[in-house]
């Protein structure tokens, strides 16, 4: 019979072969391609509040050189690069033109089945603002190319919730194959332009109480949103909803408010906030406000540093004269606004804040 000396050593020598054959086999594994080289935007998917089904990005409102000046000529002129991907788990090894192309086919299928008939919700197309090159190249060692999209925000109007849809071409004389998973070859870029100014403000201290007939506000604020976003139109000027709306009001163009921004002489850090509307119709009153910007560096990181703006003594009137037919309901709105941004120093300036 075989001692049990002999039986170990036999087991021990076959587990060997096993796990040497296995490795083997991972080697092989690794030297082969494992994923195909598809070709895909990085443009992941908002996934809360109003944006979802689209992704976010923020772009200074105008692209300025180190000394001040507008990079492109004029205020106004941005730009955003998109990047492009090779996927695989081995480097790319050909020289790709990638074939980039407006896609507005796939914005209207997301418009209408998020919003259905609220065409008022709808996003805008945002192609007659940029321009991009419909050719990517590609070098071969290159895994990642960056899409230049040239952004003009001169004439936009950001009631419009604009939209920048764009596909990856496929076609067979083109060598390469676009990734198969939608959302990875297509890109709907909701593309927001900032300033020192713009941006989303807590809003705790702001409170929002109707006007009783007597012209007193009543006892008890009603609950204000947990933010107010001011979007950009020029460095020193932002608008924002009246009261309690946002745009995800069918009417919101009715409550358009503009807030310009002034420093006091010899500052920048202080300064005041004037308030104004286009419509008539929002019989709208407002005290000046003061502005306030802090900064500070981070307590634990310390390449962070802190930036709060805040916008104090707020107090303004409005109507909102479409909530229901035929009735009208006056509204007072006082008190503070604060956004803190933080900005990360180890990057250039337009790249600093991390959203």
């Amino acid at each position: 019979m075989m001692s049990n000396k002999i039986k170990t050593f036999l087991l021990a020598s076959s587990v060997c072969c096993c796990a040497i054959v296995f490795l083997s086999s991972c080697n092989d594994d690794w030297v082969d391609e494992q994923y195909e080289h598809y070709i895909s935007f990085k443009a992941p998917l908002d996934t809360e509040g109003n944006s979802v089904g689209v992704t976010t990005v923020y772009v200074p409102l105008t692209r300025s050189n180190d000394d001040g000046t507008p990079r492109y000529g004029a205020e106004g002129l941005s730009s955003y690069e998109l990047p492009v991907i090779v996927s695989g788990s081995t480097h790319n090894e050909k020289d790709l033109d990638i074939h980039i192309a407006h896609d507005p086919d796939t914005l209207q299928t997301l418009n209408y089945a998020r919003f259905n008939t609220r065409k008022e919700l709808y996003y805008t197309d945002m192609a007659p603002l940029a321009s991009f090159d419909e050719v990517l190249h590609i070098s071969s060692g290159q895994d990642v190319a960056m899409l230049h999209i040239n952004l003009d925000f001169r004439n936009a109007n950001f009631v419009n919730r604009y939209v920048l849809p764009l596909t990856i071409v496929e076609k067979d004389e083109y060598g390469y194959q676009r990734h198969p998973r939608k959302n990875y070859a297509k890109a709907l870029l909701r593309i927001l332009p900032y300033t020192l100014f713009s941006g989303a403000y807590e809003s705790g201290n702001l409170h929002f109480y109707l006007v009783q007939s007597d012209g007193r506000d009543e006892g008890q604020a009603g609950a204000m949103q947990n933010a107010v976003q001011l979007y950009a139109i020029d460095e020193n000027t932002a608008f924002f909803y009246a009261g309690n709306n946002d745009e995800s009001r069918l009417d919101r163009e009715n409550y358009k408010v503009y807030a310009h921004f002034a420093y006091h002489t010899g500052s920048t850090r202080t300064g005041t906030v004037t308030f104004t509307t286009d419509n008539p119709n929002l019989n709208f009153t407002a005290e000046q406000a003061q502005f306030r910007i802090l900064e500070e560096d981070d307590a634990t990181e310390s390449y962070i540093r802190r930036r709060t703006v805040i916008i104090q003594d707020i107090d303004y009137h409005f109507t909102d004269y479409t909530m229901a037919q035929g009735c009208s309901f006056p509204y007072h709105v006082k008190g503070t606004l604060t956004m803190e941004r933080k900005l990360n120093t180890q990057m250039p300036e337009e790249d600093q804040i991390e959203w």
